[in-house]
């Protein structure tokens, strides 16, 4: 809660189909692809660096899945989330984009693809595993689905 006891709000972004876009979005829903890619550059934050490998794995995963590809510029998504993350706090950040993970398919999306961006350096220390930990507690996830897609995430 920010110091007004309002939720804080994530970035605004232009959330709008791109032009020319005439057929449905498929899976994509703009609301929800914004905050699985926010996620993923916050889960980068969690050590408090963002190596270059998981900027790539962010940008690999966007790319790679219809469920985000159309989201936007990743790196300006990534600059407004860092901002984000310095006025409000990585907690208040992480429960903000989560909240708003409706479908279960992008909940469990955004889970693997925290995982793949945490473990894109080879390195997971303490502050990504507590990060992760916290981003399965959001989203609802048990630990029994939460191995399952760890397992998934290293496909």
């Amino acid at each position: 809660m920010t110091q007004a006891g309002r939720r804080p709000s994530a970035p605004c972004m232009d959330l709008s189909p791109p032009l020319g876009h005439n057929g449905p979005m498929d899976r994509f829903d703009p609301v929800q692809a914004l905050r699985v890619v926010q996620l993923m550059v916050l889960s980068a934050w969690a050590d408090g660096h963002v190596e270059g490998s998981e900027a790539l794995a962010i940008q690999r995963q966007v790319a790679g899945n219809p469920m985000l590809e159309r989201v936007g510029v990743v790196s300006e998504i990534g600059r407004e989330t860092r901002k984000w993350m310095l006025a409000e706090g990585m907690d208040a950040c992480l429960a903000a984009a989560a909240a708003d993970l409706k479908d279960a398919d992008y909940r469990e999306l955004a889970f693997k693809c925290c995982a793949r961006v945490m473990g894109a350096d080879r390195v997971f220390p303490l502050e990504e595993e507590t990060v992760l930990g916290r981003v399965q507690q959001l989203l609802g996830l048990s630990d029994a689905d939460a191995a399952r897609l760890l397992v998934l995430a290293t496909r």
